[in-house]
């Protein structure tokens, strides 16, 4: 994040706006929960808070441990977030680094230890958690009564594909219904400054250079996106040298985009209580779920206390 520059020439660092850092935050974040959806959205999963590990398990019994970030819990029994730095449990500080980092920034929202919950309040949240420190996938875990926990997710695993054409136009389009993005020029841009795509403004539009073609961003008087245009282009394959009788290398079309469910990234609903795992406790799934939204509510024993 820049920091403005004073009359006398020195940096003074402001705090952010929650809504620009859910404007910045908000497409690349819907294509991370796409590709955790693609990859791991009928997986059951495990959260180890002393190790500070989160583990997707799937059908056939294969693993991917990713570190986890703690950031809060969504409760309706007292109808509010409450911040995972509001930490009675003994938590390792490691796993609250990241809503501890955000809390630095002056936020607002962030320096708050308990806010009234309302239906998208979480989301936007972990949006700017995740603007804040460049971790873009989130998981939303129900952990008994209604109450979900929110964590970041870091794995080699998780690290998108290079961008394509058809999943950059999928990911334009749906983005918009994920959150509420106040800013659609800044965030287009966000997007694309984050995935590294060549941008050419005209004004009017945004059109974004990708490996197997271009997608152009169209606003109207108010700066919000009014239509999307795509050209696609064929990608060559790696020259090879063919073996005898075999065919030369040929240019091949881009890989479709795989199906997922559109509403992965949905807000979640709220919760009872702000539980979370004691340390050292497994919070291991017995049946599979969503990757960003559970199917089943998995039976668990019950959790932590809560601070008050």
């Amino acid at each position: 994040m820049t920091e403005p520059q004073t009359a006398h020439g020195t940096a003074e660092q402001t705090a952010p706006a929650l809504q620009e850092l859910v404007d910045d935050a908000a497409f690349l974040s819907h294509e991370h929960q796409l590709h955790l959806a693609d990859h791991h959205g009928d997986d059951a999963w495990g959260a180890e808070m002393a190790e500070g590990t989160f583990t997707f398990t799937a059908a056939g019994g294969e693993t991917t441990t990713c570190r986890l970030q703690f950031l809060g819990t969504a409760a309706p029994g007292p109808g509010s977030w409450m911040w995972a730095w509001n930490n009675v449990n003994g938590f390792p500080d490691d796993v609250l680094r990241a809503a501890e980092k955000t809390r630095e920034t002056g936020l607002r929202e962030a320096t708050e230890a308990e806010l009234p919950l309302t239906h998208d309040l979480p989301y936007r949240l972990a949006l700017a958690v995740k603007a804040v420190t460049g971790s873009w996938t989130h998981y939303s875990a129900p952990v008994g009564g209604g109450t979900r926990a929110w964590f970041l997710l870091d794995a080699e695993g998780l690290a998108l594909p290079a961008p394509s054409v058809p999943r950059v136009v999928r990911v334009l389009s749906e983005g918009l219904l994920s959150v509420t993005v106040v800013d659609h020029r800044r965030a287009v841009a966000s997007y694309a400054a984050a995935r590294g795509l060549e941008t050419t403004d005209d004004g009017g539009a945004l059109a974004l250079t990708l490996p197997d073609g271009s997608v152009t961003v169209r606003f109207d008087e108010h700066g919000r996106i009014a239509g999307i245009a795509a050209t696609a282009r064929p990608v060559s394959a790696p020259v090879r040298d063919p073996e005898p009788g075999a065919a030369g290398p040929e240019a091949r079309a881009p890989d479709a985009d795989t199906a997922v469910d559109p509403d992965a990234d949905t807000a979640d609903a709220p919760g009872t209580d702000h539980d979370v795992p004691e340390p050292g406790e497994s919070a291991a799934a017995e049946e599979p779920g969503r990757a960003a939204e559970p199917a089943h509510e998995p039976r668990r024993r019950s959790w932590f206390r809560r601070r008050g």
